[in-house]
């Protein structure tokens, strides 16, 4: 079963603790967005600070104040791991093509769905060598990690990149909630996109004052 989007929504200096949960979700009544549960996401700084978290669980909350939530450990982690994910995947799909992402035979089949249909766009895009390679690869149960054929374009920028990549979605969802209510959220999954949306959610974060307070849902 996939995963429910998870969606980071910042709330004011002096929301309730006890009401963390409650207030997140009532925020996003101007949104299509639907609320489903908190999320443990964040890393913490301190046990000491437990009264001020939602859920804290194991140096792990699903919510706090920003000065109780260890925002770069969470953005250092990501960013090695992706780093690790991509010189794994360089082994991988070793002589294979560039490939294309997705959207750009769904593009395709969208201009002219009676000459290109759905069936062949699909085809197609499973068919090059390199999406194949990271398909065959994520099928083995022995596997050091998942490849997300969803990150193949952020994977051919290269290693660096790849890694920035990851600590720039270390700490946002799928969609955020700014503290004025505006809703952020990228148009589709186009890498320009992604990293428009990125860079946005993350000049909000570093605009927070210190006790303001992030919330981590699972939506639909």
């Amino acid at each position: 079963m996939p995963h429910a989007p998870l969606t980071i929504v910042c709330l004011p200096d002096g929301t309730p603790t006890n009401r963390l949960a409650t207030t997140a979700a009532t925020r996003l009544a101007a949104t299509p967005l639907t609320p489903l549960s908190s999320v443990r996401h964040f890393i913490t700084r301190t046990r000491w600070h437990r009264g001020s978290l939602l859920q804290p669980w194991k140096n792990t909350a699903a919510g706090g104040p920003v000065r109780h939530l260890d925002l770069e450990t969470m953005r250092i982690a990501a960013r090695d791991a992706f780093w690790w994910r991509w010189h794994i995947w360089n082994q991988v799909v070793a002589g294979t093509r560039p490939a294309q992402p997705y959207w750009t035979f769904l593009d395709r089949h969208r201009a002219d769905p009676d000459r290109y249909p759905i069936v062949k766009a699909r085809t197609q895009y499973l068919a090059q060598p390199r999406i194949a390679s990271m398909l065959t690869y994520n099928a083995l149960p022995t596997r050091l990690t998942d490849l997300p054929t969803s990150h193949l374009e952020a994977l051919q920028t290269g290693a660096h990149s790849y890694a920035h990549v990851g600590w720039l979605r270390a700490v946002p969802g799928r969609n955020f909630i700014c503290l004025d209510g505006t809703h952020l959220v990228a148009a589709n999954d186009q890498y320009v996109t992604q990293m428009a949306y990125l860079a946005a959610v993350n000049h909000h974060i570093s605009l927070l004052h210190h006790r303001d307070v992030l919330v981590a849902l699972s939506t639909r």
